[in-house]
Order: structure tokens, then C-alpha cells, then sequence
């Protein structure tokens, strides 16, 4: 490590075997045997220390050790460090309180204790810190006040307490901080008042003390903050009025005074903020009317006030506006045809005020429009068709008003909608048929309309339907009993309709009476219903002499009739199961077919019918041994058909891969491996049905450009974790455990949202405890672990390795084959992780994505170790990600950490105790 050069006068040795001494005793260096003196190992050359030409420790940067309960009060064992500077301890698993020594750092300029368990108060030595520009103590459990005598440090920058358990008020003294430019205050109990002295900070940049305490009004002398770019005091107890000095703030970009108590009118003068693209004022006591003029915002949010009048026509002019939130107010009036001039918005909400008139036409123009509620108003008239051509709508609540017409057949073009909210209005005629085509829905409601005719069988196609609300229309007929394949159907209310006929069992056994109630032909032979059939009273029937002579006569015919009728469809019927069994005898010799709840005859001629016997307008894919089709089958499910071409279908090898794939697949079901429906085993036409994923393979949306800008950090963390469960789940859950032995980015494959299913097990084997586990060697080059080119007995942590290079790959962008072949050289582990990012996506700044990003890249060279005794075990990287074990390793500042520093030399215990030391030259 390199030395730096730190002024001051030369330590003695004594003071210099003190430091040593601290830092060999602190058990931080498990590594090292810590009763080692520092004349047999220098504390210059341990991980993260770094020291001046003396000797004299100046640098301390160990966060995200992974220690645990180690309390920082050990670490500086009484020892002064006179000459520290820099003291990084950043989610290192300190537990306990801040000791008092930490004031005797007296050249300090920088500490960084964030994301620990630190708890107690804050020393009020911390003020003797004078040299301190960063300090950041926020995610701990620190209670306690603010100490006053923070106001000493007056070369402080940024100053962090968020996310603790702080009380009190903010201490006056903070205004002598005049260099500050970011002071994060948020997430504590924190009360009394905004102190009038916090506007002398003119450097402040950044002040957010959200969620807190705070009473009081915001001090009319905030106007001082020239340079302030990000305010937020949302979900505290101010009151009071918005003073109009807010608009002196002209670097203002977010202003955010959301869920306070505050009243009055908004100030004109905060529609001067030119720079301002986010205003959230909701939640409060605003009363008024929206100002005529409006300026360049990106998401404006006033809703649950008491703003009234009605919607300015001038709202149109804001082209860059994303999120509109007026909803929860008194607003009147119609909805201006000028919102149809956003063509950015992706959420606008007006539910809950009194606007009237009919949605207009030109709301169909926000082609990006994500999420629309206009529900508890007084619309009238009908709906626009020109709604149903925002492709991108996902939700829409048009629910409790006055809204008449038919269910436009229009509906069915919003593909990817998921909620739609149209109870309580005047709605009439039949539900249009195009509804079953909404494949991504899960909650419908019509209830309270004037719907009449019957409910269409399309719905069967519902398959993520979650809630379906029917009642109080008119609809007639028989519930369909088709509506019980809707697996994920977990709330059916059909009250109150005029339907009739028996309730289907299925039905019955899901959902409770008050479902059905209100319908009074409805009957089920369950207790609570009514029942299907009444005995009546027995009448006599008095016969006649002569038509006794005319029934005996008919009687003996028919008799006679019948038994010539079974005895000859006796002799067919044996006739035709001899050459059945004979057909079925052949029939087993040649081909298995099998669909899980389907019927295999009907289930291959529909195959072969919707697929035009394989042709190849159908394929999505080709590989060397098969090709992958698209199929929709009759009942309306997508799936994917693996198809072997026809000469490889004679293979030994691979029909033995094939089955073996068959075999893995009806064992496990886990919502991050794909579904295997069926199969076909025949001499000539071998082929797999699949869940259908829309999006195709991780390794062909890296390769696209445009799709790979889609697959956006926080969704590549998630694809991440869901192979990371999949992994999990077939190696920790499944007896005998399941090794993938092919784990790449080609096998696997994303739905809709991005979801990640692992696939293809045409290689996986089972482990058994009692055997070597040897075989051929399989897998595909680039992912295969590098302890299978000397032996061939494979593992679990083979599985892990191949994870590692599809994490890297993952965050690289495209096969890391390079960072690979020169792991352990000093160029490769110099490289910035930033440098190593896929460079087609801006790099992360919010403080979780880089925490998520960070982690899995540890994570990703943790699976790489060459010795596989020393890589992590699935179960361990899938609980990182369950129990919220998402942080940083190396402190905030992304361009700082290099791939040596994700591969900090230190000891690693694995799950079966098995310590490895991993070196790192």
C-alpha cells in the first residue's frame, strides 16, 4: 500500500507501538494472530491502513467488514491516533456506543459511520473534532439530542444524522456551520422548532429533516439560502402559512412540504422557482385556487388539501410534467382538453373532487400515461375510444361517478393493464368479450352499473385475475363454471345480478355465500344455498280400464326393443376394445405424450393445428440440437415448445437429456424456474411445452442496445436475486439436491416484468451423499468452474462459480471472459467498478441502487474464488438478499471502489466452518 505524507511531528516509538498495539488487538485482522507485537508485523501493511513517512497511522478504511458485534470502543482501545485523519468504519457491524475517545482524533477530517448498530448518545466530545469537514453517523440506532456542541465544527460540509432514533430539538448552535452544504436530519423524532439560526447556513445545498417532529412554522428568513437545491420537511407538525421568501430560492430544483399541518394559500411567488421540477405540497390545509400560470415542473403533487375553483387551462404548458396529483381536493369544473398536451405524464390523479363534465378525447394523446384515476367525481357521458389507445396504462379508476354508455370492445387493447376500476356509475349493455384479452389483469370492477346479458366465457382467460367485482348489474345466465381454472382468483363477487342455474362445486368450495347472494334462480346441494331441487307432494293418478289395454301392449315392445338394443351394442363394444387394447399395446411401444390437466390426444392435435405442424413462422429460436416455437393453445395459454430436430430425436445422448430434463422439471416447482406443462416422447417428434417468457434470454437482451437501456439497475438487481433463489431452492431444498451444472445467461429467461426463471436442465443431476458425484464434463465454456478441468465431480459450488460469471455479466453488460483470464493482476483489480458497469446505462447515484449494486458485485466475485471450499454457499448469497443485507462495502462514493477492494484479502468461513484464506497478490 502506498504511503502518504501527513504533517506533524515526528511520534516516538512508544507512541507508534501504542498505535500498533490498538490495532493488532482489536480483532478487526482476524487473519493475523493478534497477539503479535508490532515489531513482528507492522499495522502499516494491514488491509485499509495506511500511514505516513513516520510510521504514524493516517487512514482507517474498513466498512462493510463483515464483522460482527465488534464495538468501536475496542477498535480504539484507548489509544489517541494523533495523527489520524481519516477514519471509515462504514457498515462494519459496530455494535454499542460511541466512546468518548473518538474526541481525542483531533486532525480528523473525515468519519463515516454509517449503516452500523451503534446506539447511545452522541458524545458531546465529537465537538472537539474542529477539523472535521464529513460526518456521517446516519442508519444507527443513536438516541438521544443533537449535542449543542456540534456547532464547533464549523469546517464541516456535510453533516448526516438520518435514519436513528434521535429526540429533541435541533440545537441553534448548527448555524454556526457555515460551510455546510448537506445536512441530512430525516427519519428521527426530532422535535420543537425550526431554529431561525439554520438560515445562515448560505452554503446549504441539501437540508432534509422529513419525518421527524418538528412543530412549529417555517422561518420567514429561508429566503437566505441562495444556493439550497433540495428541501423537504414532509410528514412533520409545521404549521403556520408558506412564507413567500420560498421564492427567493432560485437554485431550488425539489421542494417538499408534504403531510404537515400547514394552511393559507400558495404563494405566487413560488411559480418564480424556474429551476424547480418537483413541488409536493400535499397533505396539508391549502386553500385556494391553482395559480394561472404554471412553470417548467416535473412532478407536481397538491393532493389531499382544500384547493378549490377550477383546473387551469395554463397546466397544458407544462410539456415535462411526468406526475400530476390533484386528487383529494374540491376542485370543480371540467377536466381542461389541454392535459392532452403532456405527453410525458405517467401518472395523473384527480379521483376525490367535484369535477364535471366528460373525460375528453384528447387524454388518448398521453401515449405514456402509466396510471390514470378520475374516480369519485361527477363525470357524465360516455367513455372516449381514444382512451383505449393508451397502450401503456396499467392502472384506471374511473369508478363512482356518472359515466353512461357500453363497455367500449376497445378495452381489450390495453394489454398490459392490471387494475381497472369502472364500479358505480351508469354504465349499460353487455361486458365486452375483448376483456378476456387483458392478460396482465388482476383486479376487475363493473359493480354498481346497469350491465345486462351474460359473463363472457372469454374470461377463462383471465389467468392472473386476483379480484373480479360483478355485483349489482343486471347480468342473466349461468356463472360460467370455467372461472374455477382462475387459480389466482382469490376475491368473486356476482351479488345481486339475475343469474341462475347451479353453482359449480369448484365455486362453491372457493368463495363464501355472500359471492352469490342476491341472485334467486342461483342453487348449489352445499348447506347455505338454495337448494337445486324441491320434492313436491305425490299426486295419485287414477287409471282406466282402457289404458291399461294400451299400455301393456307398448310396455312388452319396448321391453323387447331395449334388450335386442344392448345385446347388440354388447358385441360392438367388445369388439371395439380388442382393437383398442391392440391400438394401445402399439401405441405405448411408440410415444409417451403427457399435458398436466389436459388431454393429451386433443392437447398434440392442437399443437400440431396452431403451430401449422412446426412451421417455421412460428420459431422464436434455433439452436444446434432444436428449435424453440410460440404457440397459443385453445384455452388461450402461451407457451414455448422445445422441439429436437428430427435426426437428433434418435440420439441415445440426447434423449437421454431430454428425459432427464423431463424427470427434473416434474419434481420442483418454484416460482424462478420455468414451468414445464407437458412433453411428447415419440420415435420421430420429441418436443417440451414451456412457460411461455415474453422477454426471451438474459443473454439476448445484453446483446440488444436498446433493450439492455430497459434492463435498468434496479431491475438487474432483481433478476439477480431471482436466480439466486432458484439456486437456492435446488440445492437446499430439494432431497437429494439439484445441481444445475449449466447455469448461463442464455439459460435464462425473463417474463414481462423482467423476471428472471432459470431453464433448460437437460444437464442437471441429482446429487448423492453416498457416491463421487463424477461424470462427463457438461456445461458451456466461459461458465464452467475451473476445478472441472482436473477433476469431474461436481457440486453445488460448480453452480455457484457459473452464478458468479452471470452476476458479472449481469452488471458488465456482456461476457466478463476479459475481468476473468486476468482476476488476480494487478491492472484488473485496479479497475474502478464504475469503469466495469455497463457503460449503455447512466451510472447509479441514489444511495440504494448504489448499495444494491455494490452488494452484488461482492457477491459476484465472492462466487468466483478459484478454491471452491471458499466460495459461498447459495443459501448464504439468497438470505444477503432476504434479509435486507443490501449496503455499500466500501463507503458512498461508487467511483472510489476498485475490484481489489471487492476483493479485500481477508479470512471467509464458509457454511460447513472451512477456513480459507484467500490471497490476493
Amino acid at each position: 500500500m502506498e504511503n502518504t505524507i501527513a504533517l506533524g511531528a515526528v511520534p516516538s516509538k512508544s507512541a507508534l507501538k501504542q498505535e500498533a498495539d490498538a490495532l493488532l488487538q482489536s480483532g478487526w485482522w482476524t487473519g493475523l494472530n493478534t497477539t503479535d507485537t508490532s515489531s513482528t508485523i507492522s499495522p502499516c501493511s494491514l488491509p485499509g491502513v495506511t500511514c505516513n513517512h513516520f510510521g504514524s497511522i493516517t487512514h482507517i478504511s474498513l466498512p462493510y467488514n463483515y464483522q460482527m458485534e465488534m464495538k468501536l470502543g475496542r477498535f480504539l482501545n484507548g489509544s489517541s491516533f494523533p495523527n489520524l485523519v481519516y477514519l471509515d468504519l462504514a457498515g462494519a457491524g459496530l455494535v454499542g456506543s460511541i466512546p468518548p475517545e473518538i474526541g481525542t482524533l483531533s486532525k480528523l477530517t473525515y468519519l463515516d459511520l454509517f449503516s452500523n448498530k451503534l446506539t447511545g448518545q452522541l458524545p458531546i466530545l465529537l465537538g472537539n473534532l474542529s477539523q472535521l469537514e464529513m460526518l456521517d453517523m446516519s442508519n444507527n440506532e443513536i438516541n438521544g439530542s443533537i449535542p449543542p456542541q456540534l456547532g464547533n465544527l464549523t469546517n464541516l460540509v456535510l453533516l448526516d444524522l438520518s435514519s436513528n432514533n434521535l429526540s429533541g430539538p435541533i440545537p441553534s448552535s448548527l448555524g454556526q456551520l457555515i460551510k455546510l452544504t448537506h445536512l441530512y436530519l430525516s427519519f428521527n423524532y426530532i422535535q420543537g422548532h425550526l431554529p431561525a439560526s439554520l438560515t445562515c447556513l448560505t452554503q446549504l445545498g441539501e437540508f432534509d429533516a422529513s419525518r421527524n417532529e418538528i412543530t412549529g412554522s417555517i422561518p420567514v428568513n429561508i429566503g437566505n439560502l441562495k444556493n439550497l437545491e433540495t428541501l423537504s420537511l414532509s410528514q412533520n407538525y409545521l404549521n403556520g402559512s408558506l412564507p413567500s421568501t420560498l421564492g427567493q430560492l432560485t437554485e431550488l430544483t425539489s421542494l417538499s412540504i408534504a403531510s404537515n399541518k400547514i394552511s393559507g394559500s400558495i404563494p405566487s411567488e413560488i411559480w418564480n422557482l424556474t429551476n424547480l421540477f418537483k413541488l409536493d405540497l400535499s397533505g396539508n390545509m391549502l386553500i385556494g385556487q391553482l395559480p394561472p400560470t404554471l412553470r417548467h415542473l416535473y412532478n407536481l403533487s397538491f393532493d389531499s388539501n382544500q384547493l378549490n375553483g377550477s383546473i387551469p387551462p395554463a397546466i397544458g404548458q407544462l410539456v415535462n410534467l411526468q406526475s400530476l396529483c390533484l386528487n383529494g381536493n374540491m376542485l370543480t369544473g371540467p377536466i381542461p382538453s389541454t392535459l392532452g398536451h403532456l405527453s410525458n405524464l405517467v401518472e395523473l390523479k384527480l379521483q376525490s373532487n367535484q369535477i364535471n363534465g366528460s373525460v375528453p378525447p384528447e387524454i388518448g394523446n398521453l401515449k405514456n400515461l402509466y396510471s390514470l384515476d378520475l374516480e369519485d367525481n361527477n363525470l357524465t357521458g360516455p367513455l372516449p375510444s381514444a382512451l383505449f389507445d393508451l397502450i401503456a396504462l396499467q392502472y384506471l379508476s374511473l369508478g363512482f361517478n356518472q359515466i353512461s354508455g357500453s363497455l367500449p370492445s376497445g378495452i381489450g387493447n390495453l394489454k398490459d393493464l392490471k387494475s381497472l376500476r369502472l364500479g358505480s356509475n351508469n354504465l349499460v349493455g353487455p361486458i365486452a368479450v375483448s376483456l378476456g384479452g387483458l392478460e396482465s389483469i388482476g383486479a376487475i370492477d363493473l359493480s354498481g352499473n346497469h350491465l345486462s346479458g351474460c359473463i363472457p366465457l372469454a374470461m377463462r382467460h383471465l389467468y392472473t385475475l386476483a379480484k373480479l367485482d360483478l355485483s349489482h348489474n343486471s347480468l342473466v345466465g349461468e356463472i360460467p363454471s370455467e372461472l374455477s381454472y382462475l387459480t389466482h382468483l382469490e376475491i368473486l363477487n356476482l351479488s345481486y345480478n339475475n343469474l341462475n342455474g347451479t353453482i359449480s362445486y369448484s365455486l362453491v368450495r372457493r368463495f363464501e355465500y355472500s359471492s352469490f347472494e342476491g341472485n334467486q334462480d342461483l342453487c348449489s346441494d352445499f348447506t347455505g344455498f338454495p337448494p337445486c331441487f324441491h320434492s313436491r307432494p305425490v299426486q295419485k293418478i287414477k287409471v282406466s280400464h282402457s289404458m291399461i289395454r294400451i299400455i301393456v301392449p307398448v310396455s312388452v315392445i319396448l321391453v323387447i326393443f331395449v334388450l335386442m338394443a344392448i345385446l347388440f351394442y354388447t358385441r360392438r363394444l367388445k369388439n371395439k376394445r380388442v382393437q383398442s387394447t391392440s391400438a394401445e399395446t402399439t401405441m405405448k411401444k411408440r410415444d409417451i405424450f403427457c399435458i398436466w390437466n389436459y388431454d393429451g390426444k386433443v392437447a398434440y392435435e392442437d399443437i400440431i393445428q396452431v403451430t401449422e405442424d412446426f412451421d417455421i413462422r412460428y420459431c422464436i429460436g434455433t439452436g444446434g440440437y432444436g428449435s424453440v416455437y410460440r404457440a397459443q393453445l385453445p384455452n388461450g395459454r402461451v407457451v414455448a415448445l422445445k422441439k429436437l430436430h428430427g435426426s437428433e430425436a434418435e440420439e441415445p445422448n440426447l434423449r437421454k437429456s431430454f428425459t432427464n430434463e423431463v424427470e427434473t422439471l416434474t419434481e420442483i416447482r418454484h416460482r424462478n424456474i420455468v414451468r414445464l406443462y407437458g412433453f411428447c416422447l415419440h420415435k420421430r417428434c420429441m418436443f417440451l411445452i414451456y412457460q411461455y417468457m415474453e422477454r426471451g434470454s438474459l443473454f439476448c437482451v445484453l446483446n440488444n442496445d436498446v433493450e439492455a437501456v430497459e434492463l435498468d439497475w434496479n431491475k438487474r438487481v432483481n433478476i439477480v436475486e431471482g436466480i439466486a433463489r432458484a439456486l437456492c431452492y435446488m440445492h437446499h431444498d430439494c432431497s437429494p439436491p439439484i445441481v444445475h451444472r449449466d447455469v448461463t445467461s442464455n439459460n435464462i429467461l425473463l417474463g414481462s416484468e423482467m423476471e428472471a426463471v432459470v431453464s433448460d436442465f437437460g444437464t442437471a443431476r441429482l446429487l448423492d451423499p453416498d457416491s463421487s458425484n463424477q461424470t462427463l464434463l457438461a456445461g458451456t465454456y466461459g461458465y464452467i468452474a475451473p476445478e472441472l478441468a482436473y477433476t469431474l465431480a461436481f457440486t453445488e459450488k460448480c453452480d455457484v462459480y457459473s452464478f458468479g460469471v452471470v452476476v458479472l455479466e449481469t452488471l458488465v453488460g456482456r461476457h466478463p471472459q476479459e475481468i476473468l483470464s486476468t482476476l488476480s493482476s494487478s491492472s484488473t483489480q485496479s479497475l474502478l467498478l464504475v469503469e466495469i458497469l455497463d457503460q449503455r446505462l447512466p451510472r447509479p447515484r441514489s444511495r440504494s441502487i448504489v448499495k444494491d449494486v455494490v452488494l452484488v458485485a461482492t457477491i459476484a466475485f465472492k462466487c468466483l474464488y478459484a478454491n471452491p471450499k471458499c466460495r459461498p454457499t447459495m443459501e448464504s448469497v439468497s438470505k444477503n438478499f432476504s434479509v435486507g443485507c443490501r449496503a455499500p462495502l466500501f463507503g458512498k462514493c461508487l467511483h472510489e471502489i476498485s475490484v481489489g477492494q471487492l476483493m479485500n484479502p481477508q479470512v471467509y468461513i464458509d457454511d460447513q466452518s472451512a477456513m480459507c484464506t484467500i490471497s490476493v497478490e
